[in-house]
């Protein structure tokens, strides 16, 4: 069996998830660990039992490796689009962490030029891989919802000094927005619920704690081009457990979570639970990336563009940047934006 070559740039919290997620598939081998501290880019490769693992703290001699085909981008979010486009432009196939970018510009600069080299992009919105995501989708692919015609997702994850990536992601530069910097979660799995691409946005911000640069919660409204009307919450700043909650109302039933009401079941008085795995922690050693890693092979195996490729996530980053714009200047914004 030929192994695709891996290489992971960035020595955060998420990359050893990373590693460890290609190292779970025989198609895929973990060449070498990239990080601008080659310490931090050694003790990747340490806590995943990666002691062969070349270490780099140049991504230009990573990207010249005939041995690598993948590139995993898990740098802090400023820094993705010159990782990605170089990325590319060596032809090598992309996962990429979320946010893609901080911006609209530089989002369609990487779009055009994995479009251009032809390589594969996967964007990381893992939670689509949670067990949960799966049970929604099934409910709705057997009618038991009939027409879905609103959807809400909230994300809810208290930030500060306890997490790993505070320091740099509370900044303006960085973590730029609630949504740009953890809330595109939400804004992603309404997409993926809906089937569909927002057109409009109206969004409201407000500071419920000091910790950011920026205000810390963020609530929007959106409609979508199928007709039907979704909403967001990302919530930065609060101090209770974390909490991914997903609505789906139909107009045969409705799904809170892994709870559903159907008037397809006779005789159903109150909501039945479908026991799965929820997607309740922040911890990304709670997150399915070995789903997410396997499917990327899978698309460059049988030569697909992935559901959540990087074309695929313009709409869901041109969200958060319409509801920054909305807060800010108290209007509804259409997409797509100019």
């Amino acid at each position: 069996m030929n192994q695709y070559g891996v290489a992971v740039h960035g020595a955060g919290w998420v990359a050893a998830e990373h590693v460890r997620a290609f190292d779970a598939d025989p198609r895929s081998r973990v060449v070498t660990i990239s990080s601008r501290r080659e310490s931090s880019a050694a003790r990747v490769a340490h806590m995943t039992h990666h002691p062969e693992a070349v270490i780099e703290t140049d991504l230009s001699r990573v990207l010249e490796r005939d041995d690598v085909q993948i590139l995993v981008v898990c740098t802090p979010h400023d820094l993705h689009p010159a990782n990605t486009i170089a990325a590319a432009q060596a032809g090598k196939h992309i996962l990429i962490e979320k946010p893609a970018a901080l911006d609209t510009s530089s989002l369609r600069c990487m779009h055009e030029e994995v479009a251009k080299a032809g390589v594969k992009s996967v964007v990381s919105f893992v939670l689509r891989w949670n067990p949960l995501f799966d049970v929604i989708k099934a409910q709705q692919a057997n009618g038991a919802l009939g027409r879905v015609y609103m959807t809400e997702v909230d994300y809810v994850h208290g930030v500060g000094p306890w997490y790993g990536q505070y320091e740099w992601c509370r900044t303006l530069a960085q973590g730029r927005s609630s949504f740009l910097n953890a809330g595109c979660h939400a804004i992603d799995a309404l997409r993926y619920f809906t089937e569909s691409d927002v057109t409009e946005v109206s969004a409201y911000t407000v500071a419920g704690s000091d910790r950011f640069e920026y205000p810390g919660t963020a609530v929007m409204i959106c409609k979508f081009e199928n007709g039907s009307i979704g909403k967001a919450l990302s919530n930065l700043d609060d101090r209770a457990p974390y909490k991914f909650r997903i609505s789906l109302y139909g107009d045969l039933g409705t799904m809170l979570d892994n709870r559903i009401h159907s008037q397809t079941v006779p005789g159903q008085t109150d909501y039945a639970e479908i026991p799965t795995i929820l997607p309740d922690s922040g911890d990304v050693s709670h997150h399915p990336f070995r789903g997410q890693a396997s499917h990327l092979l899978d698309c460059i195996e049988m030569d697909e563009e992935s559901h959540v490729s990087l074309g695929n996530s313009i709409n869901t980053h041109e969200v958060c940047v319409a509801a920054d714009i909305s807060a800010a200047e108290g209007r509804p914004v259409s997409l797509p934006l100019p």
